[in-house]
C-alpha cells in the first residue's frame, strides 16, 4: 500500500473514532509531559551545575598527602611539593592541552578600600591566590598580566591624572613622596558575587551589585601586614590592586592575582626558591570524556586530583532525572495498556469494515498498517501535546521562581533546557509507545478471514 493512500485511510478512521482516540490518549499526554518537564529541567539544572559551578573540563592537582589519626585529631602533610617538573610530567599525559601553575601568597595580606561603594573605607584581612594569566586570556584578555620585565621609571606625582593608566600613591616599599604606579591587576570569582547577591544582601539589606560596575574598582593591598597577627612586619609592600574581571579560575573567597605578582612578595619576604614552589596546579583537559582517563595517570603520578564536587552533583542529577524518568515511563506504560484495549474494541467493532477490506485486495500487511499507522498517529498527537505541556509548566515554574523564591547564588531565569532532540525523544517515545500497545490488535485484525466475517460465521 503507498504511503499517501495509508494516510487518507488512516485520517478517515482517527476522524471518524475521535472520542474513543481522545480517551485513549490523555494517559499518553500525562506521561510524556512528565517525561519532557523532568527531562528538560535536569538538562538544565546539569548545564547550571557543571557549566558554572562545577567546569568539567579542567582537574586542579594538588600534591599527595600523608595523614596521620591520632585519636581525635588527624594530621596531613604534603609528601612532595609541586614545581616545574611537576607540570612538565602533567603536560606530558595524552589528553592534557594545558598545565598552569597556583601558587598561594604565603605572607599575610590586608585591603583597605570600598568608599566607592559604601561611602567609607574598610579594612579586610586578604586571601590571595597567584595563577598563570595564560590560564584566563581567553575570557579576560591582555589586562590580566604579569609584572613588567623591567622596573617601572620612578616619576613623582600629586594626582592620578598624571600617571595615565597607572595612578599617584605611595612607592612600593613606603615612603612621603608619591609616585606613577600600576595598578596590580586582579580577579575574582563569580561565586563571590552570586553568594552576595543571593544571601548576604538579603540578610543585611543591601543593595544588589552589578558585576560591571565593579569593573575597575580599585582597593589598597598592604603585603606583610595582618589584622589578626600581635604585630604587623617592619617592612610592608604597599600596592594599589584593580579589579579587572570575573573568572570561575579565581579564588571563591579573596583576590587572585597573576602569578608572577604573587611569587614576587613571597620571594621578598622569603627566599628564591619561594617562587618556584606551588600549592596546585590546574590541568585543562582536551574533551570531558577524557577527564577520567586523565585522572587516572595524574594518580599514577603519585599526585592527587582535588575533588570540586562536580562527580557527585553529576551524580544527583542523574538519580533524579532517570527516577522521575522511570516515573513517567510507568504512566506512559500503563497508558499503552489502555490503547491495546481501546484497539481491541474498535478491531471488533470494525471488524466487517476490515472484511470488506481483505475482500476487495488488501493483504493483512495492509491491515497492520492501518491499524499501527492510526496507533503512531495518537501517538505522535499525544506527544506534540504533552510536550507542549511540559513547555507550559515550565514557563509556569519559572514565573513563579522569578516573583516568589528569593535570589540564591546561581539563581537562573530559567531551570529548563528543551532541546530538539528532547522532543524528538518524547515524540518518538510516545509513538512507540502506542505502536507496542496496537500490535497485538492489529495483528488480530490482520488475521480475520474475510468470508468468515462477512457471512457472520
Amino acid at each position: 500500500m503507498r504511503l499517501g493512500k495509508l494516510g487518507r485511510i488512516v485520517g478517515v478512521n482517527l476522524r471518524s473514532n475521535a472520542v474513543h482516540f481522545l480517551l485513549a490518549s490523555i494517559g499518553v499526554v500525562v506521561g510524556i509531559a512528565a517525561f519532557a518537564f523532568f527531562l528538560a529541567l535536569g538538562a538544565g539544572v546539569r548545564s547550571v551545575v557543571l557549566g558554572k559551578i562545577f567546569p568539567l573540563d579542567q582537574l586542579e592537582v594538588v600534591a599527595k598527602t600523608m595523614s596521620l589519626d591520632l585519636g581525635p585529631l588527624s594530621l596531613g602533610m604534603a609528601s612532595d611539593v609541586l614545581d616545574d617538573s611537576s607540570a612538565d610530567k602533567l603536560r606530558a599525559i595524552p589528553g592534557v592541552r594545558g598545565v598552569y601553575p597556583k601558587m598561594k601568597l604565603t605572607v599575610p595580606a590586608i585591603a583597605v578600600g570600598g568608599k566607592a561603594l559604601i561611602g567609607n573605607d574598610l579594612r579586610t584581612e586578604l586571601i590571595v591566590d597567584g595563577i598563570d594569566p595564560a590560564l584566563v586570556a581567553d575570557e579576560i584578555g591582555p589586562t590580566f598580566h604579569d609584572p613588567p620585565a623591567t622596573p617601572e621609571p620612578v616619576k613623582p606625582c600629586q594626582a592620578d591624572n598624571e600617571c595615565g593608566a597607572g595612578y599617584c600613591g605611595r612607592p612600593r616599599e613606603g615612603g612621603p613622596d608619591k609616585v606613577c604606579r600600576e595598578f596590580v591587576p586582579a580577579l575574582v570569582s563569580p561565586h563571590l558575587v552570586e553568594i552576595y547577591n543571593g544571601s548576604l544582601r538579603r540578610a543585611y539589606d543591601l543593595p544588589r551589585l552589578n558585576p560591571d560596575f565593579l569593573l575597575g574598582l580599585s582597593v589598597e593591598m598592604k603585603v606583610g601586614a595582618s589584622m589578626v597577627e600581635a604585630s604587623a612586619r617592619d617592612a610592608l609592600l604597599y600596592e594599589r590592586v584593580k579589579l579587572v574581571g570575573f573568572s570561575d579560575k579565581a579564588i571563591t573567597l579573596g583576590l587572585t592575582l597573576p602569578r608572577g605578582y604573587v611569587a614576587g612578595y613571597n620571594v621578598h619576604y622569603g627566599t628564591p626558591e619561594a617562587a618556584k614552589r606551588y600549592h596546585s596546579i590546574v590541568v585543562k583537559v582536551t574533551a570531558k570524556d577524557q577527564v577520567a582517563a586523565v585522572a587516572k595517570a595524574i594518580e599514577q603520578l603519585d599526585l592527587e586530583v582535588t575533588d570540586s564536587g562536580a562527580e557527585q552533583a553529576g551524580m544527583l542529577i542523574t538519580v533524579f532525572v532517570l527516577v522521575f524518568s522511570l516515573l513517567s515511563t510507568i504512566i506512559v506504560g500503563i497508558a499503552a495498556v489502555n490503547i491495546m484495549h481501546v484497539f481491541f474494541m474498535l478491531v471488533y467493532e470494525r471488524q466487517r469494515e476490515i472484511g470488506i477490506m481483505r475482500a476487495v485486495g488488501a493483504s493483512r500487511g495492509d491491515i497492520r498498517l492501518i491499524i499501527l499507522g492510526e496507533a503512531a498517529s495518537v501517538g505522535l498527537a499525544a506527544g506534540t501535546v504533552g510536550v507542549l505541556l511540559a513547555y507550559a509548566a515550565s514557563l509556569g515554574f519559572d514565573a513563579v521562581s522569578a516573583n516568589y523564591v528569593p535570589d540564591f547564588p546561581y539563581k537562573p531565569t530559567t531551570y529548563f533546557m528543551f532541546t530538539w532532540d528532547l522532543v524528538l525523544m518524547a515524540l518518538g517515545f510516545a509513538a512507540g509507545f502506542c505502536v507496542l500497545g496496537a500490535w497485538l490488535p492489529a495483528r488480530r485484525a490482520a488475521r480475520m478471514d474475510p468470508a468468515a466475517v462477512l457471512t457472520g460465521r
